[in-house]
This record gives C-alpha cells, structure tokens and sequence, in this order.
C-alpha cells in the first residue's frame, strides 16, 4: 500500500485520447528502477484532441486502476498534450526569476498573441540574443538597448487544459504536483543516458512519439526544443486499400514528417542544417518496424528511444511506457 513506501518512490502518469499510463519508479544511488506500470482503456470518445469530454467517465475509469494497486494519495507528474501547447520566443531584460515571470505573464496577457485565453506558463532562458533583430521580430523587447538583453522560449498552455487535467487526477484518488510537457520528459532521460553512457547528445535531434492515431514531433538544438508539432494520423484511406494498419500508419506519417522536415529547416531554423537523428517513443513493435517505413522521408539516423539503457531493463516492452517515466523522474 502506499502509505508504507517511502520518498524513494516517484509517480508519473500520461493520458491520452485511448488509454492512461502510470508508473512508479524508485531512484536508488542514481539508478532508476521502473517497479511499477499500468494501463488502463479508456472509454472511445471521452477524450478527443487531447481535450475531455466525458470527464467522469474518465475519472471511472482511472480511479478503478488506482484503487486496484493501491496508490490512493499519491503524488504525481502528469503531462498535458502537446497539441495544446504553444512555443512563443521573446527578448527582455535580464531579470531575476520572479520579475522574469511577471514580464512574461504580462507579455502573453497584452501584447503576445496566443490562440487562447488565459495561458499557463513556464520559461527556459537561452542567453544573449544571437541576433537581436531577428530576435525582437518573434518578441518585443522590453527594455531599453542600453540594458543587459536575454532570449527567452516561453511554453504557453491553455489555463483551462491544465486545469481540467490536474482535476481529473485529483478526482481520481491522485495528488498532482507537477504539470509537465512529455518531449521535456523524454529529453530529462536522455541527460540522464549522456551521463550514465559518457556520450554526446546530437547538436539537432526529433523525438518521433507514435500513437495509434496520431505523432507528436518535438525537435532539440543544443539541448533545447525549438519546434513542436501534433500530426493527426488518419489511416482509413490506406486501410480501405486492405493494407495493414502499420503499414497504412508508416505512409501517412512519412508524407506528414517529410513536410514538418521541410517546414523547420527552411523556415524554422535560423542556419538551414538539417536534424541529424531521430529518436523514436511509443510500443516497442511500432518503434522497431517504422524505420524503414520512414526512410523516404528522413535519411539520417532513426533509432529507438534508449529507455531500457537507461532503466537497465532488458524487457523492450517498457517502451511504451517512456513518457510516463520521464515525468516520474522529475521528482527522483
């Protein structure tokens, strides 16, 4: 039960439109050990687009597995879809953390142009500007030139979203604690990889995360996510043709991740250099299979996520469950 565990253990847990995962970890000397996972479907319908619907439906349903294993009370991570969530650059003066915050609050309340009202937020500071012209034509600079300046990438959520995520858990038996963003969970586990391996993480890198009906695409440089992007898989045109539901899968996602390619080297990125690797999250049979669906798209690298590397777990199907341990780490 869990009032007998101790601080060692950390939760994490991811909805989606189909299904919940949660895990449990425990972090000894450094080493992460996955002790616990669980699914659970999901009710069709109850959540579309990464929004609910049916919330009590929902909360039935996640509920029921939290009573089953005994976690009533727990605190936990849980992220929110990324196709609810906006990048947004910007250049202010360099401040300390909480008047940052309150720049940027007034920012994305006045000036910032966002596709919703009443955002929540987080921030990752990027530096001097490299080229501040090209800078303050994604933000208004804030202060005088003659003043210190920094970029700032700003994560903007919908208030509503994260609200109504932190409600369902907590319905459910749960306590949030934290409200996270899955590609910033998966790159936490590979810091962890570099360290643990002694490698290098490539300057320019996708994680790839494939559900049954959609990807989300997320690419790094130097560390940090510079580009988003939820692509809605609809696979009923190939599966009227009788292919199979992978194969229908791989085409559409290859003519969809070659456009995103294009977009970002030639529109999003300030040099044109292309991403060198791809990293691929989701079950481990899709994972193994797509690469070769994908090749007429992207001709570099594409390898599966490194999570049983970095949980020293042999046992590939914990694939699937690699986001949800990313947002347990946050807390270990």
């Amino acid at each position: 039960m869990f009032a007998k565990k101790t601080s060692k253990y950390t939760y994490g847990m991811q909805i989606s439109d189909t299904e919940a995962k949660l895990v449990e970890i425990m972090n000894v000397n450094g080493q992460v050990t996955l002790t616990q996972r669980h699914s659970i479907a999901l009710d069709r319908g109850s959540i579309k687009h990464g929004k609910f619907v049916d919330e009590d439906s929902v909360i039935a349903r996640i509920s029921t597995l939290v009573k089953q294993i005994g976690l009533q009370g727990a605190h936990i991570n849980v992220t929110v879809p990324l196709s609810n969530v906006v990048l947004r650059k910007s250049v202010f003066s360099a401040l300390k953390d909480k008047a940052l915050r309150n720049m940027i609050d007034v920012e994305l309340h006045g000036g910032q142009q966002l596709p919703f009202k009443n955002p929540v937020f987080d921030f990752v500071r990027l530096g001097a500007p490299k080229d501040e012209a090209a800078a303050s034509s994604e933000g208004v600079v804030k202060s005088s030139k003659s003043s210190p300046q920094e970029e700032v990438l700003i994560f903007a959520t919908p208030g509503e979203v994260v609200e109504s995520y932190a409600h369902v858990v907590k319905q459910s038996g749960l306590v949030p604690v934290a409200v996270d963003l899955a590609p910033l969970a998966l790159h936490r586990m590979l810091v962890r990889h570099t360290k643990l391996t002694g490698s290098a993480m490539k300057e320019r890198f996708m994680l790839l995360h494939v559900e049954p009906d959609h990807a989300d695409v997320s690419i790094f440089v130097d560390g940090i996510p510079v580009f988003f992007r939820s692509i809605q898989i609809n696979t009923s045109f190939f599966l009227d043709t009788g292919t199979d539901q992978l194969a229908a899968y791989a085409r559409n996602l290859s003519m969809e991740l070659g456009r995103v390619l294009n977009y970002f080297q030639y529109t999003v990125s300030n040099d044109q250099k292309h991403v060198e690797l791809v990293y691929l999250v989701g079950d481990h049979e899709w994972i193994t299979a797509l690469p070769e669906h994908l090749e007429s798209a992207f001709t570099g690298e594409i390898t599966s996520f490194p999570l049983p590397a970095i949980l020293k777990d042999e046992d590939t199907t914990c694939q699937a469950y690699a986001v949800p341990v990313g947002l347990a780490m946050k807390g270990a």
